[in-house]
């Protein structure tokens, strides 16, 4: 995928904030040295990403669950002030 210049990724502002030069030879084309750490860094971002949405799709089915019982609840309540 080719790199458009306009935006900065996190991990080139971890670099500024660390070391401003070695920021600067990055963006001109040098190798960095910590192509594995930041390779590993961002496997670790993904998986949390994932593990992230997961735990938000779980919500969701949760919070219909909850609004289906609470539903048959008051079915259930209304039903038996018909019946009496």
């Amino acid at each position: 995928m080719p790199r458009d210049d306009r935006f900065i990724a996190a991990s080139e502002i971890g670099t500024s904030c660390y070391c401003k030069k070695a920021w600067h030879l990055s963006r001109s084309g040098y190798p960095c040295s910590l192509t594995e750490e930041r390779a590993a860094g961002i496997r670790y971002h993904k998986a949390h990403n994932r593990r992230l949405r997961a735990a938000h799709q779980q919500q969701a089915v949760a919070r219909i669950v909850m609004l289906v019982c609470f539903l048959i609840l008051i079915m259930l309540g209304i039903s038996r002030l018909w019946i009496q």
